[in-house]
């Protein structure tokens, strides 16, 4: 059977980073002087031994990999502010978080909300039905089983109306905007109005930025913007101005927060998220496509499996030495052999299959696509495409990691020569990789960089 669907009524948004920074932070000030003396440690943390050197340390340190399911679950208008059940609603944030102790980062996975799922006994839905279904015991099983080899260690849902606080309180967020978004549901009481451009979004703004859906990628694009929200909050969480706030934060989010973290880990995880380098959040969505719905009337986000599986090896598989990835064969662009079916698979000796790169200008001269693309060629790269320009000129070439694939990333950038690693799916969603050309290229090319003999 499959499962009658009803419209989300609110909006999901700033969970992952934000979210767990906020919690830590908060619980960290208020609890952490009396939880090294009254609250029994846990398998995954232990005491730091270390002295204060940053504002992070906070008395403890993870002792391994930790696996945290972020839920972002709308409130139903209709619910009293202590209603048991603000948390039991459907989750359209749903986040796969490892905090990685070996390669000292935070690997952030989206999983579209529509992604089609086994339910047990419910049959088969959206994967945003499952809270609503089964609580979180039922959404821990649903995502476990799609993501096969990972288990959470442990889970936090947050209603998601406190975020819109959160950013207020915060004194907004600053996000690059990429083009005007209008839209008005008088039956869903929603009006959308914002202008192109960088923006300090309000609460209100991030809420309409957040569910804004008419752009041209649809529900995934409302994905890419979570994650630009994400990382514009994390930005503004880990600034030293926002500490004398944390009694604020604690008041907004004391009532639309479930955890089973203790406090004991979530300092470790506040120490261990403060310490780490802004490029060390990285952030992929789990790649697939949309069914087009004429078997079932509606459409479901629907994983591809191999690259899924070969994702979700490189976010959470050990890295005890810092590497991302060592073996050839477990790379998602580069290493792969081709089947005559069209199959992916590796073999003992892979034939090295490039990955697929968007050209994205976001220059003033409108030749700068075209001198990007010859160079690429000219490097061994063929399979290359132009996406529309972005919004605005940037200084700096940018590569977007948009399936997660960093070591093939780091090989292209390599290969240029130049380029910044942006650690999140906002490039074109048709690529492996999208380059973002930046100004930074006209004094590269006519420094002779594209004229190699």
């Amino acid at each position: 059977m499959r499962i009658p669907l009803e419209q989300p009524r609110n909006w999901s948004g700033l969970l992952g980073w934000g979210l767990v920074v906020s919690v830590v932070i908060m619980a960290s000030a208020l609890m952490g002087a009396i939880a090294a003396l009254v609250v029994p440690t846990s398998p995954l943390v232990q005491p730091s031994g270390r002295e204060n050197r940053q504002q992070g340390q906070f008395g403890y340190e993870l002792t391994r990999p930790v696996n945290l399911m972020l839920l972002g679950v709308d409130r139903d208008p209709e619910l009293a502010d202590d209603s048991p059940d603000l948390l039991e609603g459907r989750s359209d944030t749903i986040l796969a978080v490892r905090f990685d102790t070996g390669g000292q980062r935070v690997n952030v996975l989206s999983v579209p909300r529509d992604t089609e799922v086994d339910l047990g006994d419910f049959g088969w839905g959206k994967l945003n039905e499952a809270n609503y279904l089964g609580g979180v015991a039922l959404m821990q099983a649903s995502l476990e089983a799609l993501l096969k080899e990972v288990e959470f260690d442990r889970y936090v849902r947050l209603n998601t109306q406190g975020l819109v606080e959160l950013v207020d309180v915060l004194g907004g967020i600053e996000v690059w905007v990429p083009y005007p978004m209008s839209y008005r549901d008088r039956t869903q009481e929603l009006t959308i109005e914002l202008d192109a451009g960088w923006q300090r979004l309000t609460g209100e703004m991030a809420q309409q930025f957040s569910r804004y859906r008419q752009g041209p990628y649809g529900d995934i694009g409302r994905v890419q913007r979570q994650q630009m929200l994400l990382q514009a909050l994390r930005d503004r969480l880990t600034s030293p101005t926002v500490f004398p706030r944390i009694p604020a934060i604690l008041r907004i989010l004391q009532n639309d927060i479930d955890t089973n973290l203790s406090i004991p880990e979530m300092l470790a995880l506040a120490s261990f998220a403060l310490e780490i380098d802004r490029d060390d959040l990285r952030m992929a969505l789990l790649p697939g496509d949309f069914s087009d719905g004429q078997d079932t009337g509606m459409s479901y986000w629907r994983v591809d499996e191999a690259a899924g599986d070969r994702l979700v090896d490189q976010f959470f598989q050990a890295s005890d030495q810092g590497e991302f990835i060592d073996d050839v064969r477990q790379q998602t662009a580069f290493g792969r052999e081709e089947s005559p079916e069209g199959d992916r698979s590796y073999s003992n000796n892979p034939l090295p299959v490039q990955p697929r790169i968007a050209l994205q200008n976001a220059t003033t001269d409108p030749q700068a696509v075209e001198r990007m693309a010859a160079y690429l060629e000219e490097l061994g790269y063929e399979d290359i495409y132009v996406s529309d320009d972005w919004g605005t000129v940037h200084r700096q070439t940018s590569i977007i990691v948009q399936t997660g694939d960093y070591t093939a990333a780091e090989r292209l950038r390599s290969d240029l020569g130049f380029g910044d690693l942006e650690p999140l799916s906002t490039g074109d969603i048709g690529s492996d990789l999208t380059i973002r050309i930046g100004l930074d290229v006209d004094r590269l090319f006519r420094e002779g960089i594209g004229n190699r003999e």
